[in-house]
């Protein structure tokens, strides 16, 4: 249960840290729900970050577009300038990223802890 565990994705935890309005709730993938949401959409192979809104389902790209337009402020301003480049590089550049994302990285993994305020947004 996420109330007692750490939660090692780091784009969760870069939004917690720089979001406003403090309202998305977040599934594992591997959690029962996760599994569910993705085998509804047909994603059951898709090893990226999803983001669904309203019935449609973003990923790779598309969904750091959708989370970065979210965090206002700087973060959708670049958002609004990369939705004028085609999906294609940026999903390439997004693959590039998950795949060299270690390497990119100095920090080591450190987990998350949600606070009690954000327990409740991680859903089973």
């Amino acid at each position: 249960m996420m109330a007692r565990a750490g939660f090692c994705n780091r784009s969760v935890q870069f939004i917690l840290r720089h979001e406003r309005q403090h309202d998305l709730s977040f599934v594992t993938r591997n959690s029962e729900l996760g599994k569910g949401l993705r085998r509804t959409h047909g994603l059951e192979s898709v090893e990226s970050m999803l983001w669904i809104e309203g019935g449609k389902v973003f990923a790779e790209s598309g969904a750091v577009m959708k989370a970065a337009g979210y965090l206002g402020g700087w973060w959708r301003r670049l958002a609004v300038v990369g939705s004028f480049c085609p999906s294609y590089i940026l999903n390439g550049v997004y693959k590039f990223i998950a795949k060299n994302r270690r390497r990119f990285s100095s920090k080591a993994a450190v987990c998350l802890i949600p606070t009690p305020e954000q327990r409740n947004r991680f859903l089973a």
